[in-house]
């Protein structure tokens, strides 16, 4: 007997964009067998019935913030799973001063797989107002060594914030000192875009393969495109060299003139994340949570294959989950969503006040974390 069986599953296949029907068997904390939709159900301690919805690889949100007890921003990770995210990264809530607390406070013992990016200043980002220092005197490369030596892999890479209003005179300097303290330690720098103090190009062009620049749909000050109203060159240079584009939507990172400039030139997100706070999770109609972000860009124009990988298998690798998370395949640890498409109208917003009008949004009702539900919306 299995322990669980999810039966009259919509299934996608985001390498070849082909869709099935059949059941998602599952033993412990693993998917054992995917049976073809004519296959007979075998018997299982729990059967959850599809009713023909999609099943999808349980959604990754790359960028949140979970510091509760150190930072106005940080969310209780375990209301992610309302969201049908199964894996989150506090994206530099905490630097080398409190991210014991962050640790011990908001990571372990929660229902989600957590990572963090570690925040190049020492505070991280104590809350909305509270600029954090980058001045090269307090920023310490081997305090910041020796915490990923207290926490072996899970500490993924470092964050920096440019914006123009928090680094002042500094400009690119705190951008520059992360890339370099991101090559000393071996990990990817994120890098907080939005208003930044030179253009948009002239920042991924610091950036290294594997780099993430993130809110890169940002309307606030220069944007990623140019004077021309097409992306700035450097920046798709920078994507061939293997830099990762974020969109880290939030409350004030989205803005539907900039994201419908760069739709154009055909330049998509490589990773869709919320940046959702304790006071925009399911509160902000800008951003709501990480499946209305999936539907905005649905509706503007990625297919359902793209928006899914950018949540699934681009993060998972990122993450180096690759082989572990962001398939619905034998094998792979069963952190699992089941997702309703729904068609109908729904108006979607941006940072500005800007609206759009789409036909379609996604509606996860069912998550599951190792085989385990985690959270079913009441009926």
């Amino acid at each position: 007997m299995f322990d669980v069986s999810i039966k009259n599953a919509r299934l996608l296949d985001t390498e070849t964009g082909r869709e099935s029907r059949g059941t998602v068997l599952v033993n412990r904390d693993k998917i054992v067998e995917v049976l073809p939709e004519e296959a007979a159900v075998p018997a299982a301690r729990k059967v959850l019935d599809a009713q023909g919805n999609y099943v999808f690889p349980g959604f990754v949100d790359y960028h949140v913030h979970l510091f509760r007890h150190g930072s106005g921003f940080g969310l209780d990770a375990n209301r992610l799973a309302e969201a049908g995210v199964t894996t989150a990264c506090d994206m530099g809530t905490a630097g080398y001063a409190n991210y014991a607390a962050l640790h011990a406070c908001d990571l372990v013992g929660k229902k989600l797989r957590l990572h963090s990016y570690l925040n190049i200043s020492p505070v991280g980002q104590p809350g909305r107002g509270i600029n954090e220092p980058l001045d090269d005197k307090v920023l310490d490369l081997g305090k910041m060594e020796a915490l990923l030596d207290a926490y072996p892999g899970e500490i993924r890479g470092l964050k920096v914030r440019i914006s123009q209003n928090i680094v002042g005179d500094l400009r690119l300097r705190p951008l520059q000192k992360a890339v370099e303290m991101g090559e000393a330690l071996g990990l990817p720098v994120c890098v907080h875009t939005t208003n930044p103090p030179e253009s948009m190009g002239k920042v991924a062009s610091l950036l290294r393969p594997g780099d993430i620049f993130s809110h890169v749909y940002h309307g606030s000050g220069r944007t990623l495109l140019g004077e021309n109203g097409h992306v700035e060159p450097e920046i798709l240079e920078a994507r061939q060299r293997g830099v990762l584009f974020d969109v880290g939507n939030g409350r004030v990172n989205f803005n539907f003139p900039a994201a419908e400039g760069a739709f154009k030139d055909g330049f998509y997100p490589d990773i869709i994340s919320s940046d959702s706070t304790i006071t925009t999770f399911h509160k902000e109609p800008a951003m709501w949570d990480l499946p209305r972000c999936m539907s905005k860009l649905l509706n503007m124009g990625m297919s359902l294959s793209q928006v899914l990988t950018s949540v699934t298998t681009t993060p998972a690798k990122v993450l180096g989950l690759e082989d572990t998370i962001g398939k619905v395949a034998p094998g792979y640890c069963a952190d699992l969503v089941l997702c309703k498409l729904q068609e109908g109208p729904v108006t979607f917003a941006d940072s500005a006040g800007n609206e759009r009008t789409g036909t379609q949004q996604l509606l996860p009702y069912t998550t599951l974390r190792a085989g385990r539900v985690i959270w079913q919306q009441e009926q």
